[in-house]
């Protein structure tokens, strides 16, 4: 065994060793909302054929990653520590990968050629034990990035590997590999995480670092042409005839494409800060504070975090030839973040989206590092061991730091507490903190954390932090302040978000037998309101449809059955779901509409899956109380 592998496996236990403490953490964010179905599965009231098609993440439920978490589940029940231990595995698997890639990128570096397997050990190492990457390898969803991830550096290194082959001549072999065998790894890694699909353009990145000098041969042109310039094309057709497909989605964002684009260029600034000088109590999971850019210079460093990746690019491109490293290292960090940092209308910024980029930073600063060094031997100095020292120096720290965040992810109260040091504005971090906090006993830890959010810059966080106060309150004593109501409702910028139909359902699911002095009925008329100000929303906006229906909940649960079918027929939209039918349906029946009920029922029955037994029990249901309702011949029918 060569040195190089031999420090990789230990490097590998001690990975093990660093993360250990951490894998018995909780759940977080999506995590149950994504990996319930197999909760159920287990109990046997889901199938398998549920968990790999019927996914709630990406474009075709992520089959291969639904398929890996089933087997954690399978082998350790539902539980976080077999979730995490199985991405403790995968992180592993990814590690190795990134070996073999550096090793064979590096054999063609004339600058780092004899020490390929001690740059590929020493950049492997580093990745795996980065601080950064904790982000990822706790957060038990995640593990669709990381079969993302795997499936993509596997593709790079047998995109090296043919095109070294090509480059000798003509090879049957080699033309299976590159136009069959990447495109299959480019598939598996889609079905885990859609990032997979920018492996043909970081092999394009790797053509145009390290195989510039050569005659390009017509294969490799073919290939480029084929599996990068074909789909960019198509896809930029696509967006031209169909813009409203992809930013429909900025309707329930609290921006729009242009200032996302502004900001990713502070985000993308701010995790090369983190990957390069890691600070691991400055990092975490709740980051849904980190501020918008509404133009280049609000804030200033908006056109300065432009200027610094400008700067970086250009140096890059210009280098190429004498510092691949640096080209290649820096090609794979932007094109890894070119969906995530797009205009595709996700939320601004997420560790985890770091997972393979952080490879690229640490591959240019590794051949930065080696470069230097040589430098420095041709005037007669001897970098050697004070470069060992260092190296060895960063090693102890990154493996202390990802340590650090472990413990700090393994218990939710440790996690939140990190959270809300390093972003106190945030409220998913203060959300956390308040139910770690009741859990035990500690309602002025809660106290603060909600006063926090109601004294944040942000007007929707200061609405937000009123109704989760009002939520708690309703919650814990049955009894809400109207003027948290009043505040929460009225300080909610008139943009709706995903944020407010999932705080208004937890209060739904609060107030069924009352709140105090918040009755349902003044739940119903502000939520109304708020509702009737986001003017610049249409009523088919999942947002606000979600809302219309929760309102009409409200007035049902007080029998204000006119008000209750007003907001269902609001609510009952081309694209809404055909489950509002039944509450629309029961309203109408209490007002005596026979005739729209009748009608609701039918347009319900257009909509729903017949293979869907749950929903055709549901019309099954209907159709009763119908009938019922005309047999009886009641105008004043109710359920």
């Amino acid at each position: 065994m060569q040195k190089s592998q031999a420090w990789l496996l230990l490097a590998m236990a001690i990975t093990v060793a660093v993360y250990w403490v951490g894998l018995s953490g909780p759940l977080v964010l999506d995590d149950h909302y994504n990996l319930e179905v197999l909760q159920r599965w287990l109990m046997g009231k889901a199938t398998l054929h549920a968990i790999l098609f019927d996914g709630r993440s990406g474009m075709f439920g992520r089959p291969l990653a639904m398929a890996s978490l089933a087997l954690s589940a399978w082998l350790g029940g539902y539980t976080p520590f077999a979730f995490k231990l199985g991405n403790l595995i995968v992180h592993l698997l990814c590690g190795g990968a990134v070996f073999l890639f550096v090793r064979r990128i590096a054999r063609l570096d004339v600058r780092l050629r004899e020490p390929a397997g001690a740059i590929a050990a020493t950049v492997a190492t580093l990745w795996m034990m980065h601080p950064l990457q904790a982000s990822t390898v706790l957060y038990s969803v995640q593990r669709m990035a990381m079969l993302s991830t795997l499936c993509t550096l596997l593709g790079l290194w047998l995109f090296v590997a043919m095109r070294e082959r090509l480059q000798r001549g003509k090879d049957r072999a080699a033309l299976i590999g590159l136009f069959a065998g990447v495109p299959m790894l480019t598939a598996a890694g889609f079905l885990a995480k859609e990032n997979a699909v920018l492996l043909p353009a970081l092999c394009l990145v790797v053509e145009l670092g390290y195989f510039h000098d050569t005659l390009r041969p017509r294969a490799v042109k073919s290939f480029f042409g084929i599996y990068v310039l074909a789909p960019l094309l198509l896809g930029l057709a696509w967006f031209a005839t169909n813009p409203s497909r992809l930013l429909a989605g900025y309707l329930r964002r609290d921006f729009d494409w242009q200032e996302r684009l502004l900001t990713q260029a502070r985000a993308l600034c701010d995790y090369l800060s983190k990957i390069v000088l890691p600070n691991p109590p400055r990092m975490g999971v709740y980051t849904d504070d980190f501020a918008l850019s509404t133009g280049l210079l609000a804030p200033p460093t908006t056109l300065i975090a432009i200027c610094v990746l400008a700067s970086i690019s250009v140096a890059a491109w210009r280098l190429r030839r004498r510092l691949p490293s640096l080209f290649v290292g820096w090609g794979i960090f932007l094109v890894g973040h070119a969906i995530e940092s797009s205009i595709i209308p996700l939320e601004l910024y997420y560790e985890h989206r770091n997972y393979l980029p952080l490879l690229g930073v640490l591959y240019a600063l590794v051949g930065l590092t080696v470069a230097l060094g040589r430098r420095l031997q041709s005037e007669d100095f001897r970098p050697g061991r004070i470069g060992i020292t260092l190296g060895a120096a960063v090693l102890v720290l990154f493996a202390l730091g990802t340590h650090g965040r472990a413990r700090v992810w393994s218990t939710p109260e440790s996690l939140a507490l990190s959270a809300v040091a390093a972003h106190p504005q945030s409220v998913r971090a203060n959300m956390a903190l308040v139910d770690a906090a009741l859990r035990h006993g500690n309602g002025e830890m809660a106290a603060q954390s909600l006063q926090r959010l109601v004294d944040a810059d942000n007007p929707r966080t200061r609405a937000l932090g009123h109704l989760n106060r009002l939520y708690i309150t309703c919650a814990l004593d049955r009894n809400g302040d109207p003027n948290d109501l009043k505040q929460g409702t009225t300080l909610m910028p008139t943009h709706l978000t995903y944020a407010e139909p999932e705080l208004f359902g937890l209060l739904l699911d609060k107030t069924g037998d009352g709140c105090g002095a918040v009755d349902a009925n003044m739940l119903g008329e502000a939520l109304a309101g708020m509702v009737n100000r986001a003017r610049a929303q249409p009523d088919s906006d999942w947002a606000k449809w979600q809302l219309r229906y929760v309102a009409a909940r409200f007035f049902a649960l007080a029998k204000n059955w006119p008000r209750a079918r007003e907001q269902a027929l609001l609510a009952w939209q081309p694209g809404s779901e055909p489950a509002i039918a039944s509450l629309l349906v029961q309203t109408q029946l209490a007002t005596g509409d026979l005739a729209g009920a009748n009608k609701t029922y039918y347009e319900a029955k257009r909509r729903i899956d017949p293979a869907n037994a749950q929903d055709m029990a549901g019309m099954k249901y209907l159709h009763s109380q119908i009938e019922a309702a005309i047999s009886q011949g009641s105008q004043t029918y109710t359920k």
